[in-house]
């Protein structure tokens, strides 16, 4: 494990690290020693002297000139490179001093990584505020430690970096360290490979017990580990104590700080190891046999290749296994067919291991780091695969041209992301398609009717220029794909109603189109075809997902002839497609749905949403690339959801990207509450009245802290007798958000998950059902129990890398209990029973295991035990973001943790905010810090096409952001010259439809 820290103070880190006395008896031969380039460069080598670390701590070289005299500085970096246990207990119990060389190679070997990627200068030659430029020196010392603050046994290495650098001229500067602190979880990755891989060497069997590729040695059982990390012990023993979860890491990691005493020496080594023996003789753990028995799978133990039954069996099962590996499905990533024989396991396994990487990467977005992709490639935990080989592939595939360099605007000309052709081809696909539909589509009706007519069926509501605006466009333009940019609470909603209605009087059917079932839902029912006196004439239309559309119509598509083509054509004949949130659809189905509707004739497809706002779960972020390709759009900039002044305010400065300036103007609405900010935020709902609590929603985008404030909110109602009986225990399933490549790893299956199989002929030759994971075999095999008890044994290796069908959906069983009263959300969809998912319902009895509920509609619907939409039940006190956009509420309590790195961001505090009508307050743990992390953190994604620097998706603040801009009209929406202005004559002053896209809208990457 890494963790790092800040040193404030020099003399203080000289005092503790480079101490005299801190070890006694039988502590490791070297204490410390001077570490990186920068230390070469100034003769620094061997052990760390006291007055030589305080120097360089304190900004100064060995001559006494000062690097860096700012007040404010800080005296380095702390990185703490904590052995697993059982390695720590085996090197001092076991008595194996190979185990403390393995460490300190896999910590050199870290660092040495660290040092070449990360060490960076600021330079200030073309910005006042400076920009990184990599260095590739460091100077630091290292320091080994081999107890916990608990005087457990516990190895660890302190890297302590100084705040300085010099660069390519020989300059020294001071160290810009934004990158170290960035990528520690990368950092980590690496320790962990690293280590685990010299271990594996040494003879030891390891097992990944973490995500960041966190391990421990086999044979130490976890009884034992426990005993022996009695600092853990306490820690979790402080959280029962608060109420907190063992799996609240947030609240763990608060205690840790809270409960840090300085370190404890001890005065007699001796007698703590004598004390160590006793208690893992009481345990009865041998360490010492362990050892031995990995000595003699190691080298050092063998007297020949076959010296005993033991290594004979040990060697056939590596064949085994080798044969396996050469034998797998071939890869367009890796070297392939009688090739791969050229090749050692360890380099096949580092090649697969990277290929892996860049599809499970590659699943969600379109470019990355390099770091994020041999931090991904390590934490499979393949046997041998370290950074070193990694990058190396990384290298090959760069100069095969299967991976893409992207584009790189540094002073050091180093990438900063990469992406694949596969990405590539798919966004040009996508503005190839928006382009072929230009001039391709008719008018529904002739612009200059088109405001009287949508004002007609708009019914009570009074429609805006805007909204008459984005209207027009979508009925009278000749473009076959028109786009509405519209903010949060803008109407759209109502403009989607009015344009269905005109287009349906003119005998066209609309069908509308969105991610998530439950946005179909809402779309469905809130569309209502209105006639040309306003009055009702339908009060729902036809709505599907995204998904389902295309499984129904891009094969057909794509064919281009035959029944079945003949027959999507007809359906689609005349049809108007309204895809809303568009926002949230990624590349692939976004340009499917265009292919649809070009190969097809679809009349018209009018894509509506927000770019500020959440941007795609899978890979790309279409609907900002498109509208970077001067599209036929039109914008509704003006919000109509917030009521009151103080949300009006609120709201306004957050789209302006002005969030400090938003918190701020919500004063006391925003509350601090420290480690106790869940509780707080639970409190704060509990605290309203029954009906305030209708109408208000609790946000949190954090799995972990949604359920630990729903338990909090359930808890809080049953006390107050809201509501009601004993009580029944279920278990519901949650998604283990495994993509397809994950599911090609033995070690994404743990005991007790389950694995749906959705498909017939599905990978891995496993056949439609649901299977209990009961574990991994030594071999590799997933063992899976069938729904009549049968034991099968499931190779994940042996899945096409190739197939991209989502036949597997693997889920983690969770324990809940359910009450008469509480408010639900389905996790999963039942169309028989129009049960929705993420709609909520309400549970209104449990008798007889019956579970008896309201569903959104006002419908009681019956659930029996054997139900399994009973394992498709989430309380629903509190809702994350991606459930928030697209719905509206009057009051809201979110909260959000300032460590949270990839849930505080700028598109989160937006959605959370613009949601709502009334008022809101926001719980935090800290909100300077929680302003700095969003204030750093736009939460975009980054497109292929940017990444190669084809396309400026996102840009700088614009004549459009200072009120300065002036749209175009698009010459067939303009009327004839000769037609008399009137009132349903267009006015260009108000109609913001405009093909050119220029200067995009407000961007939530401007500069801050």
């Amino acid at each position: 494990m890494l963790s790092v820290a800040s040193v404030a103070s020099a003399g203080g880190a000289a005092n503790y690290f480079a101490k005299d006395d801190y070890y006694v008896g039988d502590g490791p031969a070297e204490l410390s020693e001077w570490g990186g380039k920068g230390a070469e460069a100034l003769g620094l080598a061997g052990p760390v002297a006291k007055d030589d670390f305080e120097k360089v701590l304190d900004g100064k070289l060995p001559d006494d000139t000062v690097v860096n005299g700012n007040a404010n500085r800080r005296s380095g970096i702390d990185l703490t490179f904590s052995m697993p246990k059982s390695a720590s207990l085996l090197a001092q119990l076991g008595g194996d001093k190979r185990i403390l060389d393995a460490q300190l190679s896999a910590v050199k070997a870290t660092m040495a990584y660290l040092e070449k990627h990360y060490a960076q200068a600021r330079d200030r030659s073309r910005n006042a505020n400076g920009e990184g430029v990599v260095t590739g020196k460091l100077l630091y010392a290292l320091f080994q430690h081999d107890t916990s603050r608990a005087l457990d046994p516990q190895n660890h290495t302190h890297a302590v970096i100084a705040a300085m650098t010099q660069d390519k001229d020989g300059n020294w500067k001071a160290l810009w360290n934004g990158e170290i602190w960035k990528n520690n979880t990368v950092l980590g990755s690496i320790y962990n490979a690293a280590l685990r891989t010299n271990l594996e060497k040494l003879g030891y069997e390891t097992q990944i017990t973490g995500k960041h590729g966190q391990f421990e040695i086999k044979g130490v059982a976890r009884d034992v580990i426990e005993a022996f990390s009695q600092r853990r012990l306490t820690i979790l023993a402080t959280a029962e104590k608060l109420g907190k979860s063992a799996n609240d890491t947030e609240a763990l990691r608060e205690i840790t700080k809270r409960t840090r005493d300085p370190k404890l020496n001890p005065d007699d080594k001796l007698a703590l190891r004598q004390k160590w023996a006793k208690r893992a003789a009481g345990l009865g753990f041998d360490a010492k046999a362990l050892v031995e028995q990995a000595r003699e799978r190691g080298s050092e133990g063998r007297e020949s290749p076959l010296g005993s039954p033991q290594r004979v069996q040990e060697t056939l099962s590596a064949l085994r296994d080798s044969v396996k590996l050469y034998t797998r499905p071939a890869d367009t990533l890796t070297t392939n067919g009688l090739q791969r024989i050229t090749l050692t396991p360890t380099q096949l396994r580092t090649e697969m291991a990277t290929a892996s990487a860049i599809r499970i990467i590659g699943e969600r977005e379109t470019s990355w780091t390099r770091g994020d992709l041999v931090k991904t490639a390590l934490d499979l935990g393949v046997k041998g695969v370290t950074a070193d080989g990694v990058e190396a592939r990384i290298g090959v595939l760069v100069a095969d041209g299967r991976v893409l360099e992207g584009k790189s605007d540094r002073l050091d000309s180093r990438p900063e992301k990469y992406t694949t052709p596969e990405h590539v081809e798919i966004e040009r696909a996508t503005l190839a398609n928006v382009a072929a539909g230009k001039g391709a589509g008719q008018a529904i009706i002739e612009a200059a009717e088109a405001p009287g007519r949508l004002r007609q069926v708009a019914g009570t509501h009074d429609l805006n220029a805007e909204q008459i605006a984005a209207g027009t466009l979508a009925i009278a333009s000749k473009d076959r794909t028109v786009v509405i940019q519209g903010v949060a609470g803008a109407g759209k909603t109502t403009i989607i109603s009015a344009i269905a209605s005109v287009a349906h009087q003119e005998g066209r059917e609309v069908i509308g189109l969105a991610f998530a079932n439950k946005m179909v839902s809402d779309l469905r029912t809130g569309t209502e075809i209105r006639g040309p006196d306003g009055e009702i004439v339908r009060r729902e239309i036809a709505a599907r997902t995204v998904s389902s559309f295309v499984n129904e119509h891009l094969r057909p598509a794509l064919a281009g002839s035959g029944p079945k083509f003949e027959a999507s054509r007809e359906a689609l004949r005349g049809k108007v497609l309204v895809l809303d949130e568009a926002s949230l659809v990624a590349n692939k189905p976004m340009n499917d749905l265009l292919t649809i509707a070009n190969r097809l004739g679809v009349e018209k497809l009018v894509m509506i949403g927000d770019r500020a706002q959440l941007q795609p779960i899978e890979a790309g972020k279409s609907f900002s690339l498109i509208q970077s390709d001067n599209p036929a759009m039109a914008r509704i900039d003006t919000s109509l959801r917030q009521r009151t002044e103080h949300m009006k305010e609120a709201a306004g400065l957050v789209r302006a990207g002005m969030f400090k300036e938003s918190f701020a103007s919500l004063g006391e609405r925003v509350v601090e509450a420290g480690a106790d900010h869940l509780k707080v935020t639970a409190q704060k709902w509990l605290e309203l009245s029954p009906d305030d609590r209708e109408r208000t929603a609790i946000y949190s985008s954090g799995r972990a802290a949604r359920g630990e404030l729903n338990r909090m909110v359930q808890q809080g109602l049953k006390a107050e007798g809201a509501i009601q009986g004993e009580g029944l225990r279920i278990t519901t399933l949650l998604p283990a958000h495994a993509t397809r490549e994950e599911l090609r790893y033995a070690s994404t299956y743990s005991k007790g998950q389950l694995l749906e199989v959705t498909r017939q002929n599905a990978p891995g030759g496993l056949v439609r059902g649901r299977y209990d994971v009961e574990g991994v075999d030594a071999k590799g095999r997933v063992m899976l129990r069938d729904e009549s008890g049968k034991l099968i044994k499931f190779d994940p290796a042996a899945i096409d890398p190739s197939d991209k069908r989502d036949a597997l959906r693997l889920s983690e069983k969770h324990k809940e209990t359910i009450y008469e009263g509480d408010k639900i959300r389905w996790t999963e969809k039942d169309d028989a029973r129009g049960l929705m998912k993420s709609e909520e319902a309400r549970i209104l009895g449990i008798r007889d295991g019956i579970v008896t509920l309201e569903n959104k509609a006002g419908e009681t619907v019956k659930l029996k035990q054997n139900d399994r939409m009973l394992e498709r039940i989430g309380l629903a006190y509190a809702i994350n973001m991606h459930q928030a956009q697209g719905d509206t509420r009057d009051m809201a309590i979110g909260e959000m943790h300032s460590s949270a790195r990839h849930l505080s961001n700028q598109r989160l505090a937006l959605v959370m905010m613009t949601r709502v009508r009334d008022d809101i307050t926001i719980v935090t743990n800290d909100r300077d810090r929680l302003l700095a992390q969003i204030d750093r953190n736009p939460g975009d994604k980054t497109s292929a096409l940017e990444t190669l620097g084809e396309k400026q998706v996102e840009a700088k603040r614009s004549a459009r952001e200072a009120g300065e801009f002036r749209p175009t009209i698009p010459d067939h929406l303009r009327a004839p010259e000769d037609r008399q202005a009137s009132a349903s004559r267009i006015d260009p002053a108000s109609l913001r439809a405009t093909p050119q896209l220029d200067v995009p809208e407000r961007n939530i990457e401007r500069s801050r």
